[in-house]
């Protein structure tokens, strides 16, 4: 038996408007749900293959898949594969061998350290292109100087009768007209709009498949939400769209992470994954000094296109760890071609 391909389809043009959009059939994106449900080898980023904007290969035995995306004559694998560990590796060499016999040039983009025996096995090159933000949550407590600010935001929202209630996955279609407002009004505020790829959109076929974490008012009014990206194994809990309306009071979002750390740890997650800071601490390397000085580059002026530093300063509130993020790919293979093509797949969704 073969590893096997998910066919997309395009889906129609809607009142003219919308350009057609590369979609997986929802019976795959249930595959890969119930995948990601049962996997002992992922992380909380495998989580984006839902949003159908990326093809799913999938392994002969069916209990692993990996997520890719064509972009020129460059094949984009988000993360490593997902699934079985005993099957990473073979899917990934079934990846690679997949694009070069029609014609495309594979490489893997937001891979972390649980890629590095896939790396080595498979003798891939790696450069760096962000860093993720990881809290560890065995040992993670309000208390102390370094918590001040979050703790004083929580106790003044729990003091003015905020909750923040967790539900799902399924809970998004009650609540959809005001997440949508909510959703509409914070991207007004956010350079380059809406992304793909490796970040979460305002979908709701999307977001309806992840728990969600809603900041709520006395009156249950919602103030403010947050997808959730979980894990199987509970090795990691993770966070997508976090987002927040106009009439949202001061500090919500310190409130709402205080609280999703909270809960997270006594659900007996390991860690709290803050997700990628994008071209974060990427520094100039002999093995690619054009790519890594241009991602420096953007990183200190490239705010039209994406808010890289507010995005590692409000991270950086919770005092995490940082974990390099990699880009890699075989020899011969351009990691500025390829990171090049990955930064439009996520600024430019189809």
């Amino acid at each position: 038996m073969t590893a096997e391909l998910a066919t997309p389809r395009l889906r129609p043009r809607r009142f003219g408007l919308n350009k057609p959009k590369l979609e997986v059939h929802e019976g795959d994106l249930a595959r890969a749900d119930l995948i990601l449900s049962r996997a002992t080898y992922c992380d909380p980023q495998s989580n984006a293959a839902l949003l159908g904007d990326k093809r799913l290969l999938f392994s002969p035995s069916g209990r692993s898949f990996l997520s890719f995306a064509p972009k020129g004559r460059t094949w984009l694998a988000f993360g490593a594969p997902v699934g079985q560990a005993e099957e990473a590796v073979a899917l990934a060499q079934r990846f690679i061998t997949m694009a070069r016999n029609r014609g495309a040039k594979p490489a893997f983009y937001g891979i972390g350290p649980n890629f590095d025996p896939i790396m080595e096995a498979l003798n891939l090159q790696k450069v760096k292109t962000g860093e993720r933000a990881i809290l560890d949550l065995t040992t993670f407590s309000l208390d102390g100087k370094q918590r001040q600010v979050i703790r004083t935001h929580r106790n003044r929202h729990i003091k003015n009768q905020f909750s923040v209630r967790i539900e799902g996955p399924g809970a998004v279609r009650a609540n959809l007209a005001r997440l949508q407002t909510i959703s509409d009004q914070w991207l007004v505020h956010q350079a380059g709009g809406e992304k793909g790829f490796g970040l979460g959109r305002f979908d709701v076929h999307y977001i309806d498949r992840l728990p969600l974490a809603t900041v709520r008012a006395a009156d249950g009014h919602i103030a403010a939400f947050a997808c959730l990206w979980p894990t199987a194994d509970k090795s990691r809990i993770g966070v997508d769209l976090m987002r927040y309306g106009e009439d949202a009071p001061n500090g919500v979002m310190d409130y709402l992470f205080a609280e999703l750390f909270l809960w997270a740890k006594a659900q007996g997650y390991q860690a709290f994954d803050l997700n990628t800071s994008p071209l974060a601490g990427v520094e100039p390397c002999n093995r690619s000094p054009f790519v890594t000085n241009l991602a420096k580059l953007m990183y200190e002026h490239g705010e039209k296109l994406y808010n890289f530093q507010g995005v590692r300063r409000f991270k950086n509130k919770f005092h995490p760890e940082w974990e390099d993020v990699y880009l890699a790919a075989p020899k011969g293979v351009s990691h500025f071609v390829a990171l090049a093509r990955a930064t439009l797949l996520i600024n430019r969704p189809q």
